[in-house]
Protein backbone atom coordinates (compact mmCIF):
# COMPACT_ATOMS: atom_id res chain seq x y z
CA UNK A 1 0.00 0.00 0.00
CA UNK A 2 1.60 3.29 -1.02
CA UNK A 3 1.88 6.08 1.51
CA UNK A 4 -0.63 8.90 1.35
CA UNK A 5 0.74 11.84 3.33
CA UNK A 6 -1.51 13.98 5.53
CA UNK A 7 -0.19 17.54 5.33
CA UNK A 8 -2.91 19.30 7.32
CA UNK A 9 -5.27 19.79 4.39
CA UNK A 10 -7.44 16.72 5.14
CA UNK A 11 -5.92 14.46 2.48
CA UNK A 12 -8.30 11.65 1.50
CA UNK A 13 -7.20 8.19 2.64
CA UNK A 14 -4.04 9.50 4.33
CA UNK A 15 -2.02 6.85 6.15
CA UNK A 16 1.15 8.70 7.16
CA UNK A 17 2.44 12.08 8.30
CA UNK A 18 5.85 11.63 6.66
CA UNK A 19 7.35 10.23 3.48
CA UNK A 20 9.95 7.48 3.26
CA UNK A 21 12.48 10.14 2.16
CA UNK A 22 11.73 12.23 5.28
CA UNK A 23 12.10 9.15 7.48
CA UNK A 24 15.43 8.24 5.87
CA UNK A 25 16.77 11.78 6.33
CA UNK A 26 15.74 11.75 10.03
CA UNK A 27 17.31 8.32 10.57
CA UNK A 28 20.50 9.22 8.74
CA UNK A 29 20.94 12.40 10.78
CA UNK A 30 20.72 10.29 13.95
CA UNK A 31 22.83 7.35 12.72
CA UNK A 32 19.76 5.08 12.96
CA UNK A 33 18.86 2.24 10.63
CA UNK A 34 15.88 2.67 8.32
CA UNK A 35 15.00 0.32 5.45
CA UNK A 36 16.66 1.06 2.12
CA UNK A 37 13.80 -0.73 0.36
CA UNK A 38 10.88 1.70 -0.18
CA UNK A 39 8.18 -0.95 0.38
CA UNK A 40 9.73 -1.96 3.72
CA UNK A 41 10.03 1.70 4.73
CA UNK A 42 6.39 2.35 3.86
CA UNK A 43 5.29 -0.71 5.83
CA UNK A 44 7.28 0.45 8.88
CA UNK A 45 5.70 3.91 8.68
CA UNK A 46 2.21 2.40 8.47
CA UNK A 47 2.87 0.16 11.47
CA UNK A 48 4.08 3.25 13.33
CA UNK A 49 0.88 5.04 12.32
CA UNK A 50 -1.16 2.18 13.80
CA UNK A 51 0.55 2.85 17.13
CA UNK A 52 -0.08 6.61 16.91
CA UNK A 53 -3.72 6.03 16.02
CA UNK A 54 -4.12 3.80 19.08
CA UNK A 55 -3.53 6.92 21.21
CA UNK A 56 -6.65 8.67 19.85
CA UNK A 57 -8.12 9.23 23.31
CA UNK A 58 -4.89 10.77 24.62
CA UNK A 59 -4.40 13.63 22.15
CA UNK A 60 -5.34 17.20 22.98
CA UNK A 61 -8.26 18.75 21.11
CA UNK A 62 -10.40 17.04 18.51
CA UNK A 63 -10.28 16.09 14.85
CA UNK A 64 -10.90 18.96 12.44
CA UNK A 65 -13.41 16.94 10.40
CA UNK A 66 -14.22 13.57 12.01
CA UNK A 67 -16.36 12.32 9.12
CA UNK A 68 -13.76 13.19 6.51
CA UNK A 69 -10.23 12.73 7.83
CA UNK A 70 -8.80 9.25 8.13
CA UNK A 71 -6.18 10.04 10.79
CA UNK A 72 -6.27 11.72 14.21
CA UNK A 73 -4.46 14.82 12.93
CA UNK A 74 -4.98 17.63 12.02
CA UNK A 75 -6.76 18.70 15.22
CA UNK A 76 -8.33 21.78 16.71
CA UNK A 77 -7.87 22.90 20.31
CA UNK A 78 -4.20 21.92 20.58
CA UNK A 79 -1.73 24.06 22.52
CA UNK A 80 2.02 23.40 22.47
CA UNK A 81 4.27 25.48 24.73
CA UNK A 82 1.53 28.09 25.10
CA UNK A 83 1.05 28.34 21.33
CA UNK A 84 -2.32 27.59 19.72
CA UNK A 85 -1.55 25.12 16.97
CA UNK A 86 -3.31 26.02 13.70
CA UNK A 87 -5.80 23.35 12.65
CA UNK A 88 -3.99 22.95 9.31
CA UNK A 89 -0.68 22.06 10.98
CA UNK A 90 0.87 18.64 11.59
CA UNK A 91 3.31 19.11 14.51
CA UNK A 92 6.92 18.09 13.93
CA UNK A 93 6.77 16.24 17.27
CA UNK A 94 4.15 13.92 15.79
CA UNK A 95 6.20 13.37 12.64
CA UNK A 96 9.33 12.60 14.66
CA UNK A 97 7.37 10.17 16.84
CA UNK A 98 6.10 8.35 13.74
CA UNK A 99 9.59 8.08 12.30
CA UNK A 100 11.09 6.89 15.59
CA UNK A 101 8.37 4.25 15.89
CA UNK A 102 9.00 3.19 12.28
CA UNK A 103 12.71 2.79 13.07
CA UNK A 104 11.83 0.62 16.07
CA UNK A 105 9.44 -1.47 13.97
CA UNK A 106 11.88 -1.85 11.08
CA UNK A 107 14.49 -3.09 13.54
CA UNK A 108 12.21 -5.90 14.76
CA UNK A 109 10.38 -4.38 17.73
CA UNK A 110 6.69 -5.28 17.99
CA UNK A 111 5.17 -1.88 18.78
CA UNK A 112 1.98 -3.32 20.30
CA UNK A 113 2.71 -6.81 21.63
CA UNK A 114 -0.04 -8.83 23.24
CA UNK A 115 0.54 -9.46 26.93
CA UNK A 116 3.44 -8.41 29.09
CA UNK A 117 5.71 -11.35 28.34
CA UNK A 118 5.17 -13.10 31.67
CA UNK A 119 3.58 -16.50 32.19
CA UNK A 120 1.73 -17.47 35.37
CA UNK A 121 2.77 -20.94 36.52
CA UNK A 122 0.88 -20.95 39.83
CA UNK A 123 -1.90 -18.80 41.22
CA UNK A 124 -3.51 -19.04 44.65
CA UNK A 125 -6.64 -16.98 45.21
CA UNK A 126 -7.05 -17.09 49.03
CA UNK A 127 -4.25 -14.96 50.48
CA UNK A 128 -3.45 -13.88 46.89
CA UNK A 129 -0.30 -15.53 45.65
CA UNK A 130 0.96 -15.54 42.07
CA UNK A 131 4.13 -17.17 40.78
CA UNK A 132 5.58 -16.18 37.43
CA UNK A 133 7.79 -18.42 35.33
CA UNK A 134 11.31 -17.01 35.22
CA UNK A 135 12.19 -15.60 31.80
CA UNK A 136 8.89 -16.88 30.43
CA UNK A 137 6.98 -16.16 27.29
CA UNK A 138 7.66 -13.36 24.82
CA UNK A 139 9.04 -9.91 25.23
CA UNK A 140 7.99 -7.42 27.84
CA UNK A 141 5.92 -4.42 26.80
CA UNK A 142 8.32 -2.00 25.11
CA UNK A 143 8.94 1.48 26.43
CA UNK A 144 9.65 4.09 23.78
CA UNK A 145 11.31 6.93 25.71
CA UNK A 146 12.10 9.02 22.61
CA UNK A 147 8.56 8.63 21.30
CA UNK A 148 7.09 9.52 24.68
CA UNK A 149 9.24 12.65 24.79
CA UNK A 150 8.06 13.71 21.32
CA UNK A 151 4.39 13.01 22.07
CA UNK A 152 4.27 14.55 25.57
CA UNK A 153 3.31 18.08 24.44
CA UNK A 154 0.56 16.68 22.19
CA UNK A 155 -1.20 14.63 24.85
CA UNK A 156 -3.82 15.67 27.39
CA UNK A 157 -1.87 14.21 30.28
CA UNK A 158 1.47 15.71 29.26
CA UNK A 159 2.76 12.30 28.27
CA UNK A 160 2.07 8.59 28.32
CA UNK A 161 1.83 7.55 31.95
CA UNK A 162 2.41 11.11 33.15
CA UNK A 163 0.10 13.76 34.53
CA UNK A 164 0.29 17.39 33.43
CA UNK A 165 0.34 19.74 36.42
CA UNK A 166 -0.44 23.44 36.12
CA UNK A 167 -0.54 26.19 38.72
CA UNK A 168 -3.45 28.57 38.82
Amino acid sequence: MPLVIEDGSLVANANSYVSVADARAYAEARASNFPTNDAEGEAALIVAMDYLESLRGEYQGSKVSPGVQSLQWPRTGVVIDGWDVPYTFIPSELKFAQIQLAIESANGTDLMPTGDGREVIREKIDVLETEWAPGSGGAAQPIFAKVQAFLAPLLNSGGLGRMKVTRG
